[in-house]
């Protein structure tokens, strides 16, 4: 069942933090480098909530969605909220190929995020070493793929099926232990990257792969983002200069697991931030309610992303 008959992508807290990381990251490079008549590419669904603020917060004009099922592509293609917005029936690693043979699109650079319902298998893995093989010099590119543990098998049998996976970036001696419910995250973070960085370097590519985004988030499932930039030979450095920046915003020690707050208790939160000292639990109880120490240590973290909610009725 494709997932847009299951999740409104719209009321997905965790996932708007992590969507406003991206897109202010992008805007970082959209300042600071040649990033002119910047394609977007992703899987918009019929919500096409990153297609509208690649629009409006970036001011890309030429966008591409590409949607697998004929419901979900006649929908798509419905609800597409702008003229300049494209939908392609079929599978990315279908589409993706075809697109990549155009002169048109590969003559400027993409900003391609595939963000998967399915968990890392083969057919994404070979994905991401064609597209960062193929994508125009100035590229953006990054995934996003659940990290449910118990999708990559039982717990003693997740580091072989990385190593199937993602080949020799994967460590001999990597351990169950990073790849249990807790660790398997930053463990698919880290490799992921590795392969990127990998693929890039066995392509030839003139400027490599230099990683900017690595974000984990708890959705209905954990979740990684995961993805860099392809600059042209020369800019490497630069590049790399930007995203190692304190303030890049899309690398993230934390995971995004914000608590479910109603808009009083944002409200009071908020009035309390940026202080002089961290927020604790006593204090939360003195304004009137209560939340654990991770809920409070996430919210303070993300609360200039944290979006609001409401039901408006007539």
């Amino acid at each position: 069942m494709p997932s847009f008959d299951v999740v409104n992508y719209s009321l997905r807290a965790n996932k708007a933090i992590q969507r406003s990381l991206v897109f202010e990251a992008v805007r970082v490079l959209q300042a600071n480098m040649n990033l002119n008549d910047l394609i977007f590419v992703g899987l918009g669904s019929i919500w096409f909530a990153d297609f509208q603020i690649a629009h409006k917060f970036l001011h890309l004009k030429d966008l591409i969605s590409i949607e697998a099922t004929e419901i979900g592509y006649r929908r798509a293609k419905f609800n597409r909220p702008f003229r300049t917005v494209s939908v392609k029936h079929g599978l990315s690693y279908d589409v993706l190929p075809d697109l990549l043979n155009q002169t048109k699109l590969t003559s400027r650079p993409w900003f391609l995020w595939l963000d998967y319902d399915g968990v890392l298998d083969e057919d994404k893995v070979e994905e991401f070493r064609n597209v960062i093989e193929r994508l125009p010099p100035n590229s953006i590119f990054l995934t996003t793929f659940p990290a449910t543990a118990s999708k990559y098998g039982r717990p003693a049998q997740r580091p072989r099926r990385l190593r199937r996976l993602l080949g020799s970036v994967v460590p001999d001696d990597l351990s169950r232990d990073q790849c249990d419910d807790n660790h398997l995250s930053e463990t698919l973070l880290n490799l992921t990257t590795d392969f990127m960085i990998a693929a890039a370097a066995d392509s030839a590519r003139p400027g490599g792969f230099v990683p900017a985004f690595r974000l984990a988030y708890m959705d209905s499932v954990p979740m990684v983002t995961v993805g860099g930039v392809l600059p042209p030979r020369g800019a490497t450095g630069s590049v790399r200069g930007l995203v190692s920046s304190d303030q890049w915003p899309a690398v993230s020690p934390y995971p995004i697991i914000t608590p479910p707050l109603t808009l009083k208790e944002v409200a009071v939160l908020q009035a309390q931030l940026p202080g002089d000292k961290r927020l604790t639990r006593k204090m939360v109880k003195k304004l009137g309610f209560d939340l654990a120490k991770e809920q409070i240590r996430a919210f303070e973290e993300y609360y200039l992303y944290y979006p609001i909610f409401a039901e408006i009725t007539t």
